[in-house]
């Protein structure tokens, strides 16, 4: 027998609020904005069954290039950033003598 409970005793599933339905679209449309900005689009297509794993692959290969292109804009980016200037420090200028603890 399996481990499902009767039906009269599933809890009904708790709808949603109107704040919680808000919530959820704007995270929503926050993620897509951002997409939007590096340039993507959504699309939805319909494609035959044996197209389908060719298509995959072409889609897979074109997503790797545009990483690997956005990679090395950014790395060239931090190439051309300003080096920050390393301040140098003065140490003082210690006598060997005084640096040792031999009293005796």
């Amino acid at each position: 027998m399996p481990n499902t409970p009767m039906s009269d005793q599933t809890k009904p599933k708790r709808r949603r609020t109107k704040a919680e339905r808000q919530e959820c679209a704007a995270t929503s449309r926050s993620h897509d904005a951002k997409k939007r900005e590096q340039g993507l689009v959504r699309i939805s297509h319909w494609v035959a069954k044996e197209d389908l794993a060719a298509v995959k692959s072409f889609l897979a290969t074109r997503a790797q290039l545009r990483r690997d292109r956005m990679a090395q804009t950014q790395a060239f980016a931090r190439l051309d950033a300003a080096q920050p200037v390393k301040k140098i420090t003065r140490a003082s200028k210690r006598d060997s003598r005084q640096t040792g603890f031999d009293f005796g």
